[in-house]
């Protein structure tokens, strides 16, 4: 699901230490300890809690939510207004029938693409009631929904995999299981979101958000066979990019989460 974080501008340059200064003064202010001791609380909570219960409360308190999408910013029609125009380019050029649409949110922006082919869709996410909410209202000939939690549960076969505002939200640990995942599965192509630009990725705790980068480290991804820009003014600069599962296993078998992955 997508969140107004990350369409937020945000700067990519010292992030730790920038945060560190950012808490300090925010305890200066009226109310700041308050803020904090909330914040504190917040990050306790989502550290004991699952995945699931992480994202079905954003869903449920609608965190995320604006007049359009109760996915957030990043999945209105003008946000999208890009990716709407290629995506069905690149579908026709890698000769993609299904696609695998996890998380799928609440399918605003899918919607609304004109294909050029007939495509069968299957959405997934790990919030139950989105599903049921989608399924009642979207499903229908070569457009399913199911609940699925793409850090733990086999993925679907598919001709590509759209994961889109959701790898930035995990840990590095479940962004590495979720990728595993796609590696073990029978899914051919994956096109997710990646910020290009930003130099580093930080942890955070599954629910939170930061700039990622699946080029650097941990994850040093090889080069994208394909990038679209899937931003709008006035927000970090990101893109749609495009791997294949081989590509991937290839040039990842040497790496240490791969290598971890593999001993557990």
């Amino acid at each position: 699901m997508t969140s107004p974080s990350s369409t937020s501008p945000v700067s990519t340059s010292s992030a730790t230490e920038n945060s560190s200064i950012a808490s300090r003064l925010l305890a200066l202010l009226p109310g700041g300890r308050e803020i904090s001791r909330r914040r504190r609380k917040r990050k306790l909570l989502a550290e004991a809690k699952s995945a699931a219960e992480v994202f079905t409360d954003h869903y449920a308190t609608n965190d995320w939510g604006d007049a359009e999408s109760a996915s957030g910013p990043g999945s209105t029609l003008e946000y999208t207004a890009n990716i709407r125009r290629e995506l069905p380019k690149l579908v026709q050029e890698l000769g993609v029938k299904t696609i695998l649409d996890a998380p799928c949110g609440d399918y605003n922006w899918f919607r609304a693409i004109n294909w050029e082919s007939e495509i069968e869709y299957l959405g997934g996410d790990i919030v139950a009631p989105l599903i049921e909410r989608n399924y009642i209202r979207h499903a229908g000939e070569n457009v399913n929904f199911r609940t699925l939690n793409i850090i733990e549960d086999p993925l679907p076969t598919a001709d590509l995999w759209l994961c889109r505002d959701c790898l930035f939200h995990l840990s590095n640990a479940d962004i590495c299981r979720t990728l595993t995942n796609f590696l073990e599965s029978g899914v051919t192509f994956l096109l997710t979101t990646t910020h290009h630009e930003a130099t580093s990725n930080r942890d955070i705790v599954t629910g939170s958000f930061r700039l990622l980068n699946l080029e650097r480290a941990p994850f040093f991804f090889p080069q994208p066979i394909h990038m679209m820009d899937d931003w709008i003014e006035g927000f970090p600069p990101r893109q749609l990019a495009l791997w294949s599962r081989e590509q991937l296993a290839e040039a990842l078998r040497d790496t240490e989460w791969i290598r971890s992955a593999h001993a557990a």
